[in-house]
């Protein structure tokens, strides 16, 4: 029979486990020897460190070294030579490509993971109330042209695809009765832009921002005034374009790829040392990349972690690229890295479309089902986050333990019934759905101390470990061993383990963890996941005011 406490999931306080009178010797023991443990792998963690440290610059080829009139000449050959990067790193834009209109960035020498190749400030931070969460609409260009550099932003996005040149001589093609036109151009230009245009009130709308610019005396680069197709356009290139955190102009230039092997870090809203650094973004490499390999990124940045169904229907409605079904996957098979495995349902890979499935007679997908709960408790947990960080120190936090608590049990509940469902330990939804667990556990531990007790905080670390540890399993296999999402949880791994060999040991060699059999093994996997989270981190050091700093530097010494 099912008990009438919620919470007694948690354990009770005077449960036997590490904490029984008959065994407080023997645990005692165990938690002394796991001290001990814990101390030796620490005096040689230097000593890791230094090796780490060789292996790392001797893996990394030739340093790059840039002058302030390197960055000059280089940018000279970018599309917008007056509004260069405030970084450019080894790497060139390409315009041989076959993918990407024919343009992207390529490495100009060989790059060990955490190479940094790209740091911009966005043209446009951010975007207006009215677009927050929704496709980018009218509103976003009325408030481009709201700006007080609104001129010159317009000026830029000529260059962004779709670019204005190439619309006019599409259009022009047209007219004259030719029909041999690009297939993508078919696609993102004329079907896109007729289907705006279609619509009456965005015609009308659309009229209204062309009299808009012309009041505030905005214009073409040549002088011409703007038309209702010049809205159009640009409304397609901030879609094709634009990043969650804002628009960039060198960002663009980067294609998108499935298999990325870069990754953008969005502006911090939380820099410790320098507000001006919220303004930048930048790009490093995650793995291994080869001189003239094609640097690519992923277009979706929150969540990335979406079934392939999902992100097929969201790259094709807002890029207007398809990234293909089962066939085009296949490819990935030859990859280090699971790409194809982490889709997987029940052994198959599951059918998609690019477009919104609008049959209601066939039950969802399950990809389909697990994302909208994802989505539900993640605006929960956001919630809860709000909830805690306003309520802090005022000592009445007991409505939202409660909360807390059933989110925790519910996405328990979704990850059980999510591994029947797929079948598959390693799917991608299946680490997004363990992130959020340990996010939960997380906020619990750290803002409810007060009121859980010692065994319910043993109880919630064991449920704790029994996601992050087949989370790391998964994200090593999708991403690699150098990504930064991997150090995130090598560390929550680490810090579990500590946590468990000081307060309950027994009830970690319970857990039955692979190479976690014995309490020097435990002992040696929490120091090795440490010193992994460390040697990632230190790939990653976000010290993009040093490098600037630098540049600037030999611009005075020159």
């Amino acid at each position: 029979m099912a008990s009438d406490d919620p919470f007694a999931c948690f354990g009770n306080e005077d449960d036997s486990d590490d904490t029984d009178d008959d065994s407080v010797h023997r645990a005692g023991d165990d938690r002394l020897f796991a001290r001990q443990l814990m101390e030796k792998s620490n005096s040689v963690l230097n000593t890791t460190k230094l090796a780490e440290e060789e292996r790392k610059n001797s893996c990394g080829g030739i340093a790059f070294q840039s002058s302030y009139q390197d960055q000059q000449e280089r940018a000279l050959h970018l599309p917008w030579p007056n509004r260069p990067p405030l970084y450019l790193g080894p790497i060139h834009l390409d315009k041989s490509l076959a993918e990407g209109g024919g343009r992207g960035y390529v490495a100009s020498q060989d790059l060990p993971p955490g190479t940094c190749i790209l740091v911009e400030q966005s043209i446009v931070d951010g975007w207006s109330e009215e677009q927050m969460g929704r496709r980018l609409g009218l509103e976003s260009i009325k408030h481009l042209l709201n700006l007080d550099d609104a001129q010159a932003i317009v000026h830029c996005l000529q260059e962004l695809h779709p670019r204005k040149e190439k619309v006019e001589q599409v259009f022009q093609t047209i007219e004259t009765g030719d029909r041999c036109i690009d297939p993508l151009d078919l696609i993102q230009i004329v079907e896109m832009m007729s289907t705006l245009e279609k619509d009456v009130s965005f015609r009308k709308d659309s009229q209204s921002l062309v009299d808009f610019a012309e009041e505030r005396k905005i214009c073409n680069p040549n002088g011409s005034p703007f038309s209702a197709r010049d809205i159009s356009r640009m409304l397609l290139a901030l879609r094709y374009n634009g990043f969650e955190s804002g628009l960039y102009l060198h960002f663009s230039m980067f294609n998108h790829d499935e298999d990325p092997n870069c990754i953008k870090f969005r502006p911090s809203n939380e820099s410790p040392t320098s507000t001006q650094q919220c303004k930048y973004s930048e790009a490093r490499t995650t793995r291994f990349v080869k001189k003239g390999e094609a640097l690519t990124l992923h277009y979706l940045e929150n969540p990335r972690e979406v079934s392939h169904a999902t992100r097929r229907r969201i790259l094709w409605d807002q890029h207007r690229f398809d990234i293909g079904g089962e066939d085009v996957f296949l490819s990935y098979l030859n990859s280090p890295r699971n790409i194809y495995e982490a889709e997987l349902v029940a052994g198959k890979f599951p059918p998609s479309s690019r477009d919104e499935t609008t049959n209601n007679d066939d039950d969802p997908p399950t990809t389909v089902n697990i994302e909208k709960s994802l989505d539900d408790l993640e605006d929960m947990l956001l919630e809860l986050q709000a909830a805690f960080k306003s309520n802090l120190g005022s000592g009445d936090i007991s409505s939202y333990f409660d909360r807390a608590a059933a989110l925790e049990l519910t996405i328990g509940e979704l990850i059980t019934a999510s591994r029947s469902a797929l079948d598959n330990n390693y799917h991608i939804l299946l680490s997004r759905c363990r992130r959020l667990h340990l996010d939960v556990i997380e906020l619990l531990l750290s803002n409810c101390s007060r009121i859980l007790t010692k065994k319910q905080s043993v109880e919630l670390m064991v449920r704790f470990l029994q996601s992050v540890q087949p989370l790391l399993e998964s994200q090593r296999r999708r991403c690699g061993n150098d990504h930064p999402d991997v150090a995130r949880t090598y560390h929550d791994f680490s810090m579990g383990i500590q946590s468990m060999l000081s307060h309950a040991p027994k009830r970690l060699l319970a857990l039955n963890f692979e190479g976690m059999l014995t309490l020097e093994q435990s002992s040696k996997m929490e120091h090795f996941c440490r010193s992994e989270k460390e040697r990632i981190e230190q790939l990653y050091p976000r010290d993009v005011s040093d490098i600037i700093a630098m540049v600037r530097q030999k611009q005075s010494l020159q």
